[in-house]
């Protein structure tokens, strides 16, 4: 998709695209001394980038819902859902220089995301309505590390790679879940994976 149709697809109004192109101008910046994301996708940011977090926002009930990026890295997706109107968003990241830069990117954009310090699976165990992950782990791990932030009927929303399948089966043997699979919007080889009602077998 070219960024114009991301704008119109997503109701990105002039302020969420002024804050979007200017977290691309620094991630960009950023990431020639400390790697952030990988260089290549930052030939075609408001795809690789932009477009793969932003699908995850029609999955969601509500704008007010308790959301917890584990393994944030640059931000991908939480700072994101921040940028375009998520008021509950938690960002927990173990890389030191990672969280320099949402520190950085949070003050200067004026953005009330909470940034933690720490390993996911150290983190104090609050609870939360949403889960998003992307390129941290597997679906098993994912899992374990999730388990400890679990309310009632929290969804799990994951931005997988073209393993998805034989992940999927592979934590069928240790937990049940509900799932819905969606061919990602921005490369048809991944999906957006929503999982619903997750307990240990």
């Amino acid at each position: 998709m070219t960024k114009e149709e991301i704008i119109k697809k997503f109701n990105i109004n002039s302020h969420q695209e002024k804050l979007l192109d200017t977290y691309i101008f620094n991630l960009k910046k950023y990431n020639k001394h400390t790697n952030l994301v990988g260089s290549s996708t930052l030939e075609d940011t408001w795809n690789r980038h932009i477009l793969d977090c932003l699908q995850i926002l029609p999955t969601l009930n509500n704008y007010n819902c308790s959301i917890l990026d584990m393994g944030t890295g640059a931000g991908l997706p939480g700072l994101l859902l921040s940028i375009m109107g998520c008021k509950n968003v938690t960002l927990v990241d173990s890389n030191n220089k990672k969280i320099k830069f949402l520190e950085k990117t949070k003050k200067e954009m004026n953005l009330k995301v909470k940034i933690v310090l720490d390993r996911v699976e150290n983190k104090e165990k609050e609870k939360y309505d949403i889960i998003t992950s992307r390129a941290l782990a597997n679906l098993s791990k994912l899992f374990t590390y999730s388990h400890n932030f679990l309310k009632k009927n929290t969804v799990l929303i994951f931005l997988k790679g073209k393993t998805v399948n034989d992940e999927i089966l592979d934590a069928t043997k240790i937990w049940k879940f509900e799932y819905q699979k969606h061919v990602s919007l921005s490369d048809k080889g991944g999906s957006l994976l929503v999982i619903r009602n997750l307990k240990k077998l």
